[in-house]
């Protein structure tokens, strides 16, 4: 059972109540010489183990994406195994991208997504329904996502903040807010000397949908910088650290229009990165 399971029982008691490019190992020419586009965003994320000789495909998250730069479906594929993990269809209506019958986003004006209605199980129809708000300061950047129950609208049960210093996500804290206890924190470092184009969103906490939707749709600004480091804690009550995950990104192989056309992932899984530990290889959309 995660933490967000538990803090949702917690609260309920509580309450009562277009050119596709993508780029492998076999084009020819050094990765570094090659030219992305003018305005391109990640359509596809494949990880590879780097430990056999040679560099062996585990899988790949892949989102469609039309003439109209919008998300029709997301795929997440497993090569070990040659079988679909996820496989998902979004729909819109106006101001709302269907995930199916029961769960959905709201987009505003500048397309962000601004709220998300889901389900504890989807897989049950009569499921608890809670709602996160998602809320960005003036300069566009995500600060903050807040919990409530479908069934208690106006008390949040868990709040997330994120902290940024110069353009970059550096800082995470998860809060409950029926104890006042912190669940969960982070700390994210950076790669002073890079600076990508369209890259990933780092927002450690996330546990819904982590490898299927946060790096396809637009919540907001993304880091000024490419991320180097990042240490989660989750904790038990009293301020106890329960576990942590450290993961490092090295070996950054640039396009020279500055896109990143490759990482190494090492340390442990990131249940925010929709990748496992290994070389991570980008594929872009461009308008």
């Amino acid at each position: 059972m995660n933490k967000l399971r538990l803090l949702l029982y917690a609260g309920l008691i509580v309450t009562l109540f277009s050119c596709e490019k993508e780029y492998s190992i076999e084009n020819s020419g050094p990765a570094s010489e090659l030219i992305v586009g003018v305005d391109c965003r990640i359509s596809k994320i494949a990880f590879l183990d780097t430990t056999a000789t040679g560099d062996v495909g585990l899988g790949f998250i892949g989102a469609d994406i039309n003439s109209l730069d919008v998300v029709t479906k997301v795929t997440q594929f497993d090569s070990t195994s040659n079988t679909i993990v996820y496989i998902n269809t979004l729909t819109y209506s106006n101001d709302t991208v269907f995930i199916d019958a029961d769960q959905y986003f709201i987009t505003d004006v500048n397309k962000r997504i601004i709220k998300l209605h889901t389900v504890l199980d989807p897989t049950d129809p009569f499921s608890l329904q809670y709602e996160v708000f998602y809320v960005y300061n003036t300069a566009g950047f995500l600060i903050n996502k807040n919990y409530f129950l479908a069934s208690a609208p106006t008390t949040m049960f868990y709040q997330v903040t994120y902290s940024y210093s110069g353009g970059n996500l550096t800082f995470m804290q998860g809060v409950d807010q029926v104890s006042g206890e912190v669940q969960t924190d982070a700390d994210v470092d950076y790669q002073a000397n890079i600076i990508p184009r369209s890259y990933l969103y780092v927002f450690p906490d996330t546990d819904i949908f982590p490898p299927y939707f946060n790096q396809f749709l637009n919540f907001g600004n993304k880091n000024y910088n490419a991320v180097k480091k990042i240490t989660v804690r989750n904790y038990d009550p009293g301020n106890v650290v329960r576990d942590s995950a450290v993961s490092t990104f090295t070996n950054y192989i640039m396009s020279r229009d500055g896109y990143v056309l490759s990482t190494q992932m090492g340390g442990d899984d990131q249940q925010s990165i929709p990748a496992v530990v290994g070389k991570l290889k980008f594929s872009y959309l461009c308008k």
